[in-house]
């Protein structure tokens, strides 16, 4: 499975895409395993137990694409990260989450 993905609001997402990751129910229970093709009765159905959007894989991003999802997830941890300087184990999270992020962009 990829690792390029994007989360679309469920209005946005149309039969055929592919879905990137699990989606889990409230228990934690696989409902649609992460490589599925979603039909419309799928897409229905997840709009009436009030899933609002879902991960979806991205195939084939330009260079210049993936540079601006990248950034645009780099500007997305710093305003979460944005009270530092953080004392450890905070710190410590946030170079893991930085090295996933650039590792994800490789």
């Amino acid at each position: 499975m990829t690792n390029r993905h994007r989360y679309l609001p469920l209005s946005k997402v149309s039969p055929g895409m592919t879905l990137a990751d699990d989606l889990l129910d409230k228990q934690g229970h696989v409902l649609l395993p992460a490589g599925a093709t979603l039909t419309a009765g799928m897409l229905k159905s997840l709009a009436q137990h009030a899933v609002q959007q879902l991960s979806i894989a991205q195939e084939g991003m330009s260079e210049q694409e993936q540079t601006v999802d990248y950034q645009k997830k780099l500007g997305r941890l710093e305003i979460l990260f944005r009270q530092g300087p953080y004392q450890a184990p905070t710190s410590t999270l946030q170079e893991y989450v930085h090295n996933y992020r650039r590792a994800e962009a490789e």
